[in-house]
């Protein structure tokens, strides 16, 4: 999994709509202050609309601010809005179609380190990230081993290594 480019700015631009929320914010400025082209953060203003986490105004008097309250949306929800479904390796994906899927020995390991990734992002908002109110953890079965098959998916194999 990689946060892209396109994923850090979206997270530098939220911030600033998270410590100014009763503020109507640019593009233009948010632009300048995250060292973003302008239409790249027109870009990542249109997906962060379309996921609905921001809306925009438009005018001369316009600009962009929190749909969501930060409090409730989810560090690994504002990364999904813009990059997409976590995903660690092609054979985690969703729609996923490898034929060695089933005798992997390495799926259950992306498995189990996406759900990780997931867990660890879930554990805090927007809100807890940006005011440093809370910080990330993760479940409590991300510490037993013998847990690993539930949530790695490979609780149903009947060969334990190839």
């Amino acid at each position: 999994m990689d946060i892209s480019r396109k994923t850090d700015y979206a997270l530098r631009i939220l911030s600033m709509l998270v410590n100014n929320e009763d503020q109507l914010l640019s593009v233009r400025a948010a632009a300048e202050e995250v060292d973003v082209p302008y239409s790249f953060a027109r870009s990542i203003q249109h997906e962060l609309v379309r996921a609905g986490i921001i809306e925009s105004l438009r005018g001369v008097h316009g600009g962009m601010r929190l749909k969501v309250d930060p409090a409730k949306i989810s560090m690994r929800e504002v990364v999904e809005a813009v990059q997409g479904p976590l995903c660690v390796n092609d054979c985690t994906a969703s729609d996923a179609s490898c034929p060695r899927i089933s005798a992997c020995c390495y799926h259950p390991l992306w498995a189990g380190a996406q759900a990780l990734l997931a867990s660890y992002l879930d554990s805090v908002s927007l809100a807890d990230v940006v005011n440093g109110s809370a910080f990330p953890a993760v479940d409590t079965k991300f510490c037993d081993p013998a847990a690993f098959p539930g949530y790695a998916g490979c609780a149903n194999r009947s060969d334990s290594g190839n």
